[in-house]
């Protein structure tokens, strides 16, 4: 039986699906269906199962699926605790809803910096396209409105 996680996205790129397994970085499987890309993926572990045995190395343990209840329990050095104690405060909140709502905005920070940092690299890209295309004589006239 299979154990390992499987992604699935769709590529552009490439005109194919696109699976990749989270315990096992860096593969990656490909597929004209959806169906097909996940049997690559599931072969290529396989392989790569087979390779592991064959070394006597032991192979990534699979994630499993974890239920959350939503609690943690921290221990803060006694001045970040007042600190974050005197802003709560301020804010009217309590100490447990301004620390969930300080992850939370960092959190989503560092989500939006991920999405700029990837269209950033996308750029280059799409303008080394349009210089290619404006060099093409028939740009202007394609691209007027």
């Amino acid at each position: 039986m299979f154990k390992y996680s499987i992604n699935l996205n769709w590529s552009e790129e490439d005109k194919n699906y696109v699976a990749t397994v989270f315990e096992f970085p860096g593969l990656s499987a490909f597929g004209e269906t959806p169906e097909e890309a996940v049997e690559e993926a599931k072969s290529a572990v396989n392989g790569f199962l087979k390779v592991y045995k064959e070394n006597d190395c032991p192979p990534p343990e699979p994630e499993v699926l974890k239920q959350f209840s939503g609690q943690i329990r921290l221990r803060f050095p006694k001045s970040l605790h007042a600190a974050l104690s005197f802003e709560a405060k301020k804010e009217g909140s309590s100490l447990n809803s301004y620390i969930v709502y300080l992850l939370s905005e960092r959190h989503i920070t560092r989500s939006i910096e991920k999405h700029i940092s990837e269209l950033k690299e996308l750029l280059p890209l799409k303008y080394s396209l349009l210089d290619n295309q404006k060099k093409d004589g028939n740009w202007h006239e394609r691209h007027q409105t």
